[in-house]
């Protein structure tokens, strides 16, 4: 409410003294600073938390020489950062400031370390991250925090990618794997609750499920990791000595097409990520192309490639404000492609109409200028219904 009373405020519908009035109708009480602060505080309170953790743990380490011991106390110090965070978070409102995201991952960190110490030494890694799964997923859920978010799919990506390294057939078929699980990740991601509350936490699952996707049909990224998987030394690999993996056709048109649907759905739903994701794919492949077909020197694939991709930039900027603007002016709505700043109120805005109608009544104040714009007095009518609002 306060966000969307300040974008009116910009364009000049609410005077100064409305604004106060919505503000002061909608405190927002949250202990928030900008992006610098918050990593400052961040990083000190890791410093913190791990200067108090690290002399116990010593102590208990140089007494006490047996892993149970040492994964109960890690486990219970989580428990203990844990409850200290939340009392601070309560206390001072913190939100996402930097603080409160350093205790979420420090409690995190001691509860999942401590647990893995309980565990048998000689399982797979996947193991250990897929008995580890549930833990980051109910601190994500309780949280919603970003770092957290990413270090479940990191962990989830890697149970996945060990795992099919146990089977004799999933060295082959590991990039179909990985491509196929990104594809679900990305839709599960899509449907899910997008409440503000897990809003970043989910645009950041996306965001890495369609860069795993796209990695995981590049010929590059394949025949690399498939040199590293068969134990081909990195001596051969920084040569380009990778050996030739099967069905390289298919991962070259893998290493354009998918990009290129990106980018095809990013124009057409209109979604940014998409977008970018698929130029950047793109680029991609033409690194990919660069280095195993030598079509040009260095240096003069860099000037190319960069007057090409600014050349496309301006002429696809072009394009669609002319035809956002031939489109305007018949009267339609045209593809809806802009550089100007997007006002249009959130859709959270009217799910509650009595959020609207208290919002109304809080910027009702006395005119101070023929200039002014105050809510009311509008008629509707048309298709056998009309009124006043």
């Amino acid at each position: 409410m306060v966000q969307q009373a300040d974008v009116w405020h910009q364009q000049r519908l609410l005077t100064d003294a409305q604004l106060d009035r919505v503000r002061q109708a909608f405190p927002f009480d949250f202990g928030q600073t900008n992006g610098f602060i918050e990593v400052g505080l961040f990083l000190f309170t890791i410093v913190v938390i791990m200067s108090c953790y690290l002399l116990p743990a010593s102590l208990i380490t140089g007494l006490l020489d047996n892993s149970g011991t040492s994964a109960l106390f890690n486990m219970g110090f989580g428990i203990v950062t844990g409850l200290i965070g939340r009392v601070l978070i309560k206390r001072r409102q913190l939100y996402r400031n930097g603080v409160d995201n350093a205790f979420v991952l420090m409690q995190t960190g001691f509860l999942a370390f401590g647990f893995n110490q309980l565990l048998p030494t000689n399982m797979p890694l996947g193991t250990y991250c897929l008995l580890s799964l549930p833990l980051l997923l109910l601190v994500l859920w309780y949280y919603g925090d970003t770092l957290i978010a990413f270090i479940a799919v990191a962990t989830f990506y890697t149970f996945i990618f060990d795992s099919m390294l146990q089977f004799s057939w999933g060295k082959t078929s590991l990039p179909f794997v990985m491509m196929a699980v990104s594809g679900l990740l990305y839709l599960l991601a899509r449907r899910m609750d997008r409440s503000p509350y897990y809003a970043d936490p989910l645009n950041l699952v996306e965001w890495l499920a369609l860069i795993v996707l796209a990695a995981s049909g590049n010929y590059y990224v394949v025949r690399e990791v498939n040199g590293l998987i068969f134990n081909v030394s990195i001596r051969q690999l920084a040569r380009g000595m990778a050996p030739e993996i099967a069905l390289p056709g298919l991962f070259w048109l893998l290493t354009i097409l998918i990009p290129a649907a990106y980018l095809q759905q990013g124009l057409t739903r209109k979604n940014r990520m998409l977008i970018i994701l698929g130029g950047l794919g793109l680029i991609a492949a033409v690194m990919t192309l660069q280095k195993y077909v030598l079509l040009l020197p260095l240096n003069v694939a860099l000037t190319v490639g960069g007057l090409a991709l600014i050349g496309i930039a301006v002429a696809a900027i072009w394009f669609l404000r002319q035809q956002t603007a031939t489109d305007r002016g018949s009267g339609n709505m045209g593809n809806g492609f802009t550089d100007e700043p997007d006002y249009e109120s959130p859709n959270e805005f009217f799910i509650n109409m009595g959020t609207a109608a208290a919002m109304q009544v809080a910027v009702k104040a006395p005119h101070e200028s023929k200039d002014d714009v105050r809510f009311g007095n509008g008629s509707f009518g048309g298709g056998g219904s009309e009124g006043n609002y």
